[in-house]
C-alpha cells in the first residue's frame, strides 16, 4: 500500500488546480496536488434494475475507484434521473452530467454512423467486433467522430452479445416480416421498413411489456436471454425467435465533453482508460454466463422457441450493408466523409476475418 500511494503521488504530482477546476473536478485547495479528486455525474439510460446497468456501468465505477486510490469517482445515475432515456447523450452535451455512458444505438437517425458502434444489422459478433475496435482502428475512428461532430471524447465501455425476439407470430424467413409492427430502433428500424416491408416503432424500454403483451405491436427486440426473461417477455407473446440477426452485439461507450476530458492530467486519463477496457470483456462474460443461465428459465415457459432458416440471417446481413453503402453514398454528396470512412473500415475488417479466419474453430 505505500508503494502504491507514492507511485499515485509521483504520477499525480504534475497536475493542475486550474485545470481541475476547468474539467468540473472537485479539488481540496489545501492538500497536495497529488491528493486531488475527481467526481462525476455520470448519466446513464437504462434503470437501475437493468442489466444494462448493473453490468455495463457498475463495475466500471469500483474499478475506477479501486484503481486511483479513490482519487477518481464516477457517480451513476439511472436512465430517467437526469434525463429520459432517448435523451442521454443531451444531457452530457448541455453539461446537465458530467460524462455519460450509453449505446449509439439510440442516434443512428441523428448521424448513420452509430450503427456500426450501436449494433449494426447482420453485423459484427462480440469477438470480432472487439478485435476491430482495439486493433483494427474502430476505436479511434469513434474517438476521431465524436470530437468532429459532437465535441464530445469517446472510449469504449462494455459490450453486450446477441439480441433475440419475442413476437405474436412466427418468423422463420424474412417473408414473415412484411407487414408486422415491430419496436425496435437503430439502422433495423429503417431496414425493416425499406427492404423487408415492416413497420418499425420506437418506445423505451419501460414501455415494451405492455405494448407487447397488449398487441400493440407484433414482435418486439430489446436484449439477449437474461434481460429479456427479467422483464418477463416471455410471458407476453406466444413465440420467441433466436437468435435475432438484427444486432450480433451492441457496444455501450464512455462520453464526455472535449473541453472536461482535455483538461485532465495524463495520469487520470489513463487510469480511466485501463478501467474502461478492463471492463468492456468483463461485461460481455458476464453477460453470456448471465444468458446461459436465462435460456434454461426461458426453455421452461411456455412460448415457443423458433429457430429462423439461415436465409434470414444472410439477408438481413446482405441489407445491412448494402443500407451502410448507400447511406455512405448520401453522407458523402453532402459533404460529410464520415459514413464512407466508417463503413469502408468495418467492411474490410469484416471481410478480411470472414477470408483468413477460416483457421478457427467455430464451436
Amino acid at each position: 500500500m505505500t508503494s502504491r500511494r507514492n507511485f499515485l503521488k509521483n504520477v499525480g504530482s504534475g497536475a493542475a488546480v486550474a485545470g481541475a477546476a476547468g474539467a468540473g473536478i472537485i479539488a481540496a485547495p489545501s492538500v497536495a496536488k497529488a491528493q486531488q479528486s475527481y467526481k462525476f455525474r455520470l448519466n446513464h439510460f437504462a434503470g437501475e434494475t437493468s442489466m444494462f446497468y448493473t453490468l455495463t456501468i457498475l463495475p466500471f465505477a469500483e474499478r475506477i475507484k479501486k484503481l486511483s486510490g479513490g482519487r477518481i469517482e464516477f457517480q451513476p445515475f439511472p436512465g430517467g434521473v437526469l434525463s429520459p432515456p432517448l435523451e442521454a447523450y443531451k444531457t452530457v452535451e448541455d453539461g446537465i452530467a458530467d460524462a455519460g455512458q450509453m449505446t449509439p444505438l439510440y442516434i443512428v437517425n441523428r448521424d448513420p454512423v452509430n450503427t456500426f458502434y450501436g449494433g449494426h444489422v447482420g453485423g459484427m459478433p462480440p469477438e470480432m467486433m472487439m478485435h476491430w475496435l482495439y486493433k483494427g482502428g474502430g476505436q479511434e475512428l469513434l474517438a476521431e467522430h465524436r470530437r468532429a461532430t459532437m465535441k464530445l471524447h469517446s472510449i469504449p465501455l462494455s459490450i453486450g452479445p446477441n439480441e433475440i425476439w419475442h413476437s405474436h407470430v412466427p418468423i422463420r424467413t424474412s417473408a414473415d416480416l412484411k407487414g408486422l409492427k415491430f419496436r425496435t430502433a437503430g439502422a433495423w428500424a429503417q431496414i425493416l421498413n425499406e427492404y423487408f416491408g415492416g413497420a418499425a416503432t420506437t418506445v423505451s424500454g419501460s414501455e415494451i411489456y405492455t405494448m407487447l403483451e397488449r398487441k400493440g405491436v407484433d414482435v418486439i427486440e430489446w436484449s439477449s436471454p437474461a434481460e429479456n426473461i427479467k422483464m418477463g417477455f416471455q410471458n407476453a407473446a406466444p413465440y420467441i425467435i433466436m437468435p435475432a440477426p438484427h444486432t450480433n452485439c451492441f457496444l455501450f461507450e464512455l462520453i464526455m465533453p472535449v473541453a472536461k476530458w482535455d483538461a485532465l492530467p495524463d495520469d487520470v486519463k489513463f487510469m480511466i482508460e485501463t478501467a474502461a477496457r478492463a471492463s468492456t470483456p468483463e461485461t460481455l462474460f458476464s453477460w453470456t454466463v448471465e444468458d446461459m443461465k436465462a435460456m434454461k428459465e426461458m426453455r421452461k415457459s411456455k412460448a415457443e422457441i423458433i429457430t429462423p432458416d439461415p436465409s434470414l440471417a444472410v439477408e438481413l446481413r446482405e441489407a445491412g450493408r448494402k443500407w451502410a453503402m448507400k447511406k455512405a453514398e448520401e453522407q458523402t454528396a453532402k459533404g460529410d466523409p464520415w459514413m464512407k470512412k466508417v463503413t469502408d473500415s468495418y467492411y474490410a475488417f469484416y471481410d478480411d476475418w470472414a477470408e483468413n479466419a477460416v483457421y478457427r474453430a467455430v464451436d
